[in-house]
């Protein structure tokens, strides 16, 4: 596993804990760039988007279109991801607390 595997399965990681942190668990993808930003994961509105295609394609959230914008609505199954239930390849796991 290179160095960009890594980064990309922790910023993925990061993703999905941001929705599982938010109250509705949804947020919009310019949002998720700013707040990836703010932990260390500055990347293009691009890789956002290809990040949440990825994590759809798993099952892990669902993608909803609005004029716009792309909003990221976290599944139970990547929430299970996100709290370190579950193992998926590509994703980092949580470290314990």
């Amino acid at each position: 596993m290179d160095n960009r595997d890594v980064v990309s399965g922790h910023r993925k990681l990061a993703l999905l804990q941001l929705l599982q942190q938010d109250p509705d668990y949804s947020i919009n993808d310019t949002l998720l760039q700013q707040l990836l930003a703010a932990q260390g994961h500055g990347v293009s509105i691009a890789v956002v988007r290809a990040d949440m295609a990825w994590l759809e394609q798993l099952s892990l959230l669902s993608i909803s279109y609005l004029p716009g914008c792309y909003v990221a609505v976290l599944r139970s199954e990547g929430l299970d991801v996100a709290s370190g239930i579950s193992v998926v390849p590509g994703i980092a796991r949580p470290r314990p607390v």
